[in-house]
Protein backbone atom coordinates (compact mmCIF):
# COMPACT_ATOMS: atom_id res chain seq x y z
CA UNK A 1 0.00 0.00 0.00
CA UNK A 2 2.78 2.14 1.10
CA UNK A 3 4.75 1.86 -2.49
CA UNK A 4 1.66 2.41 -4.23
CA UNK A 5 0.89 5.95 -2.31
CA UNK A 6 4.61 6.62 -3.07
CA UNK A 7 4.34 5.65 -6.53
CA UNK A 8 1.18 7.64 -7.35
CA UNK A 9 2.84 10.75 -5.40
CA UNK A 10 6.23 10.62 -7.89
CA UNK A 11 3.81 10.33 -10.85
CA UNK A 12 1.90 13.34 -10.06
CA UNK A 13 4.68 15.19 -9.00
CA UNK A 14 6.57 14.44 -12.19
CA UNK A 15 3.59 15.27 -14.11
CA UNK A 16 2.69 18.72 -12.07
CA UNK A 17 6.49 19.40 -12.81
CA UNK A 18 6.55 19.57 -16.29
CA UNK A 19 3.23 21.25 -16.08
CA UNK A 20 4.80 24.29 -14.37
CA UNK A 21 6.58 26.86 -15.32
CA UNK A 22 9.96 27.44 -13.57
CA UNK A 23 13.15 25.66 -12.75
CA UNK A 24 12.71 26.65 -9.20
CA UNK A 25 8.57 24.70 -9.27
CA UNK A 26 10.15 21.84 -11.30
CA UNK A 27 12.86 21.38 -8.73
CA UNK A 28 10.52 21.86 -5.53
CA UNK A 29 8.29 19.01 -7.35
CA UNK A 30 11.08 16.99 -7.85
CA UNK A 31 12.80 17.37 -4.60
CA UNK A 32 9.16 16.81 -2.77
CA UNK A 33 8.83 13.46 -4.79
CA UNK A 34 12.52 12.40 -3.73
CA UNK A 35 11.51 13.09 0.16
CA UNK A 36 8.70 10.97 -0.31
CA UNK A 37 9.94 8.22 -1.40
CA UNK A 38 12.84 8.40 1.20
CA UNK A 39 10.97 8.87 3.74
CA UNK A 40 8.26 5.77 3.44
CA UNK A 41 5.72 7.54 5.05
CA UNK A 42 2.30 6.70 6.54
CA UNK A 43 -0.89 8.01 4.53
CA UNK A 44 -1.29 9.58 7.93
CA UNK A 45 2.13 10.80 8.60
CA UNK A 46 2.31 12.54 5.14
CA UNK A 47 -1.17 14.74 5.84
CA UNK A 48 0.74 15.85 9.46
CA UNK A 49 4.08 15.82 7.64
CA UNK A 50 3.60 18.00 4.68
CA UNK A 51 2.12 20.97 6.03
CA UNK A 52 4.64 21.00 8.65
CA UNK A 53 7.98 20.92 6.36
CA UNK A 54 6.15 23.22 3.52
CA UNK A 55 5.95 25.66 6.02
CA UNK A 56 9.58 25.43 6.85
CA UNK A 57 10.54 25.54 3.42
CA UNK A 58 8.91 29.08 2.70
CA UNK A 59 10.72 30.30 5.69
CA UNK A 60 13.80 29.05 5.05
CA UNK A 61 13.30 30.77 1.24
CA UNK A 62 12.19 33.98 2.57
CA UNK A 63 15.22 34.32 4.97
CA UNK A 64 17.47 32.84 1.73
CA UNK A 65 15.97 35.97 0.31
CA UNK A 66 16.78 38.03 2.76
CA UNK A 67 20.18 37.08 2.64
CA UNK A 68 20.88 37.33 -1.17
CA UNK A 69 18.99 40.86 -0.65
CA UNK A 70 21.70 41.97 1.75
CA UNK A 71 24.52 40.70 0.12
CA UNK A 72 22.79 42.37 -3.18
CA UNK A 73 22.49 45.73 -1.39
CA UNK A 74 25.99 45.26 -0.14
CA UNK A 75 27.38 45.19 -3.49
CA UNK A 76 25.51 47.81 -5.65
CA UNK A 77 25.91 50.63 -2.83
CA UNK A 78 29.38 50.18 -1.96
CA UNK A 79 31.31 48.69 -4.27
CA UNK A 80 31.16 45.26 -2.61
CA UNK A 81 33.74 44.89 0.08
CA UNK A 82 36.11 46.62 -0.49
CA UNK A 83 33.90 50.49 0.01
CA UNK A 84 33.04 49.13 3.06
CA UNK A 85 34.11 51.48 6.31
CA UNK A 86 35.14 48.98 9.25
CA UNK A 87 31.20 49.54 10.76
CA UNK A 88 29.58 49.53 7.75
CA UNK A 89 31.19 45.63 7.79
CA UNK A 90 30.14 45.01 11.25
CA UNK A 91 26.71 46.23 10.23
CA UNK A 92 26.67 43.73 7.20
CA UNK A 93 28.22 40.76 9.66
CA UNK A 94 25.25 41.33 12.21
CA UNK A 95 22.96 41.18 9.99
CA UNK A 96 24.16 38.36 8.04
CA UNK A 97 24.66 36.58 11.85
CA UNK A 98 20.83 37.36 12.40
CA UNK A 99 19.85 35.70 9.52
CA UNK A 100 21.87 32.72 9.86
CA UNK A 101 20.68 32.43 13.32
CA UNK A 102 16.85 32.22 12.46
CA UNK A 103 17.54 29.72 9.76
CA UNK A 104 19.15 27.84 12.61
CA UNK A 105 15.82 28.33 14.53
CA UNK A 106 13.72 27.37 12.20
CA UNK A 107 15.36 24.17 11.59
CA UNK A 108 15.56 23.34 15.21
CA UNK A 109 11.86 24.55 15.29
CA UNK A 110 11.17 21.84 12.35
CA UNK A 111 12.63 19.05 14.29
CA UNK A 112 10.72 19.69 17.43
CA UNK A 113 7.20 19.88 15.59
CA UNK A 114 8.17 16.76 13.09
CA UNK A 115 8.92 14.60 16.14
CA UNK A 116 5.27 15.43 17.30
CA UNK A 117 4.15 13.40 14.04
CA UNK A 118 7.11 11.36 12.79
CA UNK A 119 9.24 8.79 14.54
CA UNK A 120 12.75 10.26 14.88
CA UNK A 121 14.84 7.57 13.03
CA UNK A 122 12.40 9.07 9.77
CA UNK A 123 13.67 12.46 10.57
CA UNK A 124 17.11 11.24 10.22
CA UNK A 125 15.85 10.09 7.05
CA UNK A 126 14.68 13.08 6.04
CA UNK A 127 18.09 15.47 6.76
CA UNK A 128 19.78 12.48 4.69
CA UNK A 129 17.64 12.74 1.97
CA UNK A 130 17.99 16.58 1.54
CA UNK A 131 21.74 16.54 1.84
CA UNK A 132 21.68 13.68 -0.87
CA UNK A 133 18.89 15.37 -2.79
CA UNK A 134 21.38 19.22 -2.42
CA UNK A 135 24.60 17.00 -3.94
CA UNK A 136 22.73 15.06 -6.34
CA UNK A 137 21.45 18.84 -7.62
CA UNK A 138 24.84 20.44 -7.37
CA UNK A 139 26.13 17.49 -9.15
CA UNK A 140 23.93 18.35 -12.17
CA UNK A 141 24.74 21.94 -12.15
CA UNK A 142 28.69 20.75 -12.43
CA UNK A 143 27.84 18.05 -15.64
CA UNK A 144 25.84 21.01 -17.26
CA UNK A 145 28.38 23.62 -16.75
CA UNK A 146 31.12 21.31 -18.28
CA UNK A 147 29.00 20.20 -21.06
CA UNK A 148 28.41 24.43 -21.95
CA UNK A 149 32.34 24.89 -21.95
Amino acid sequence: MKKIITLICLVFFSISSFAQKGPRERMKAHKIAYITEKLDLTPKEAQQFWPIYNAHEQTMDELKGNNRRLIRNLKETNDGFEGLSDKQAGDFLANYMDIEQQKSQARKKLITNLQKVIPNKKILRLIKAEADFNKRILQRIREQRKRKN
